[in-house]
């Protein structure tokens, strides 16, 4: 019949029973669940079932008061664990070392040094000086930021840009100061008057063009024939923006708007002669006729520069809501230079 002794698990210690054809065995520890090796201090069952009911001495060695299974199985667990503590050890170092890496010590606490940018998304270092390689711009006293450019000027609210002199028509006893006029404001500029002083080669002064525009429409451009009458034979060939002035006294104001639809050069495109004539249609958007109008042109080529210009007063009736085609003739221009054409219509004053 079997019988019972008393084992002592080699892994956590515990006393457990077991039968005696148990000995010799690997069996479950019923504590810790680990499997051990049971085996007796000598050689027999019943030295086996006498040694395990015994209270070990103080003078036992620890192998004589642990079975044998403590030093085959248990060891082993201890050993896997002993492993896993030292690979967790390593992994704390290693992110020990990382955090130093990322982060700088200031002011007793951890003050991140790697910093990503808003605007790139690239990351850079937050303490790093960098020294710029040419001095920051300095616009009206006030420093700019190296590397930054100034902020762009808001346009002018009326810009009038001269862009050349041309000669005009008239037996060469006119000149032209010819450009454009932005207005850049959100209403209309019922009169503009635009005054240019005219120069010759020495910067003497000659003489001024003058031109003064009717009911320019908001965000809108319109060309510039500023027109100087002369003798024959005169010749200005430097110029300079003198004024302009947005609703000046003495010029009526309230003069019906024209709109300009459709202008083109009327000439033949391989023609080198220097004269032709412009044609545009006009629409009175006002509330009573126009009969007199004043006609301004710019010549255009194929780069966008002004090649030639002309302004003329007509005669020819257009009452409200309705369009008229009117034409005025040009010269001192090469045909075959105009690719397109600039018109501008107004009552005439």
């Amino acid at each position: 019949m079997s019988q019972i002794v008393q084992a002592q698990c080699g892994y956590c210690g515990k006393r457990f029973g077991l039968r005696t054809e148990q000995l010799n065995r690997q069996v479950r520890c019923p504590h810790c669940k680990t499997v051990v090796q049971i085996s007796t201090r000598g050689g027999g069952a019943g030295e086996a079932a006498h040694g395990a009911h015994e209270t070990p001495s103080h003078e036992d060695s620890a192998a004589s008061r642990r079975p044998a299974a403590y030093a085959t199985v248990g060891l082993r667990h201890k050993s896997v664990a002993i492993v896993w503590v030292v690979l967790l050890g390593l992994a704390l170092i290693g992110v020990i070392i990382g955090v130093w890496a990322l982060y700088g010590r200031g002011g007793g606490s951890l003050v991140p040094r790697i910093g990503v940018s808003s605007r790139t998304g690239l990351p850079f270092e937050r303490d790093k000086v960098i020294e710029p390689s040419t001095p920051p711009v300095a616009i009206e006293g006030k420093g700019v930021a190296p590397g930054k450019a100034p902020p762009p000027a808001p346009p002018d609210p009326i810009a009038v840009k001269v862009e050349r002199l041309l000669r005009g028509h008239k037996e060469e006893t006119v000149t032209y100061a010819v450009g454009r006029v932005t207005n850049n404001t959100a209403d209309t500029i019922q009169v503009l008057k635009v005054v240019v002083n005219l120069m010759d080669k020495d910067e003497a002064p000659m003489g001024d063009a003058v031109a003064v525009l009717l009911n320019i429409p908001p965000n809108y451009t319109v060309p510039l024939v500023a027109e100087w009458k002369h003798e024959r034979g005169a010749r200005a060939i430097r110029w300079m923006l003198a004024s302009y002035e947005a609703n000046p006294t003495g010029i009526p104001r309230e003069l019906p708007p024209l709109t300009t639809d459709d202008p083109w050069p009327v000439r033949d495109p391989n023609s080198v002669t220097p004269t032709g004539k412009v044609s545009a249609k006009v629409t009175n958007r006002g509330a009573v006729p126009v009969r007199d109008l004043l006609v301004a042109a710019i010549l255009v080529d194929t780069q966008h520069k002004i090649v030639g210009a002309a302004r003329e007063t007509i005669t020819k009736e257009i009452k409200p809501e309705q369009a008229q085609e009117v034409s005025i003739p040009w010269d001192h221009c090469a045909g075959t230079l105009v690719n397109s054409v600039e018109v501008w219509v107004q009552p005439a004053l």
